[in-house]
């Protein structure tokens, strides 16, 4: 499964690169999934592509979706405590095509394959436990 990470009003991509790095750390994400950045379009005078826009995610396997949430609501967490109550929450769009789903504050592993499932069963290919069909 191929999915898309993007932040929310995140337009120097600082956040972007912040998810990126996290989620590479993460052993248990790595063995079964593959992580690559991706930068917007070039602005005027650059000549390479701008700011990490989003990551770029395939999944091997039902568990690996599981995980790679749990990391993001992780890293919300960690970020969110960083921060203490100064600055917006950060906001995580987990995309593929046709469907965009925000991870924030009430985000489970649960949820969001639900929300998955319920745009695409085939596509999500899990249940809501985690278990592949």
């Amino acid at each position: 499964m191929e999915l898309w990470l993007r932040i929310d009003n995140d337009p120097a991509g600082t956040e972007a690169t912040t998810l990126y790095r996290w989620l590479a750390r993460d052993r248990q994400l790595a063995r079964h999934a593959r992580l690559s950045p991706a930068a917007g379009a070039p602005t005027d005078g650059e000549m390479s592509g701008g700011s990490l826009e989003m990551v770029n995610v395939v999944l091997s396997n039902s568990i690996a979706l599981a995980s790679l949430i749990t990391s993001i609501v992780a890293f919300r967490k960690a970020q969110k405590q960083q921060r203490g109550s100064s600055g917006d929450p950060i906001i995580v769009l987990l995309e593929r095509p046709g469907r965009s789903i925000a991870i924030d504050d009430d985000s489970t592993a649960e949820s969001v394959i639900e929300l998955l499932d319920a745009a695409d069963p085939a596509a999500a290919g899990v249940t809501s436990d985690g278990n592949a069909r």
